[in-house]
């Protein structure tokens, strides 16, 4: 696991190139060293650390973008069209989860 310091870092950076940090996958061990770091953003139980950021690629078109808390920086994406029900951009995030936990603990 990595630091506070450099989870900041990472928040940072992103937001630098235009993501909003929207909300947190974090493991027990997670929430305890990030969970105050990362203020009122949506905060959901997981078995890895991850932040999802966003950010509107084409003005009809977000991007998300999930980034592993690990020092090895890795990161999955998925865009959403603005007029997607809310249901389905749920369903392309949590396939995107799925696809990280199992690179995660391959």
């Amino acid at each position: 696991m990595i630091d506070a310091s450099s989870v900041a870092e990472i928040v940072a950076q992103y937001q630098k190139h235009g993501w909003t940090l929207r909300r947190a996958l974090l493991s027990p061990e997670g929430t305890i060293a990030f969970g105050v770091l990362l203020g009122n953003i949506e905060q959901l139980e997981s078995d890895f650390d991850a932040l999802w950021f966003s950010r509107f690629s084409k003005p009809e078109l977000e991007s998300w973008e999930l980034r592993r808390l690990t020092a090895l920086p890795f990161a999955l994406l998925t865009a959403a069209s603005n007029d997607a029900p809310s249901d389905g951009r749920e369903a392309a995030l949590s396939e995107i989860e799925e696809e990280m936990r199992e690179r995660t603990f391959a």
